[in-house]
């Protein structure tokens, strides 16, 4: 990982990997909107969290303001995004800016939760 927080934060590649959290917090797959896709994942920002939060790249919410989400242990969900930052208008052919600050938005706790944990 090229991000400065990649050293302090696990890379689940297998589920033996997953470790301090379990298979059932950990996310494996989500949607993500198409005007935000720069790669072949979604980049959670787990570095700058609260008051310093930022959403890398945007989760979908094509669900009525929602995504799903498959999570290491089998089982999958249907999440409602809470903050309107998270789901801002969907324009067709003009990408949203990467990184873009968006404080103590819960969305973006949430999905830090459950996307890596902290390396001991």
């Amino acid at each position: 990982m090229d991000f400065a927080w990649g050293a302090q934060y696990r890379t689940f590649w297998r589920l033996g990997d997953i470790v301090t959290i379990t298979p059932a917090q950990a996310f494996t797959f989500i949607d993500e909107r198409e005007d935000s896709i720069g790669d072949s994942r979604l980049i959670v920002n787990v570095g700058e969290r609260g008051a310093s939060a930022k959403l890398y790249e945007y989760p979908g919410s094509y669900h009525n303001g929602a995504a799903n989400l498959a999570f290491a242990d089998g089982h999958a969900e249907l999440k409602r995004w809470l903050d309107p930052r998270t789901k801002p208008k969907l324009r067709r052919g003009t990408m949203l800016p990467f990184d873009v600050p968006s404080p103590n938005n819960p969305d973006v706790a949430w999905l830090q939760e459950r996307t890596t944990a902290k390396v001991n």
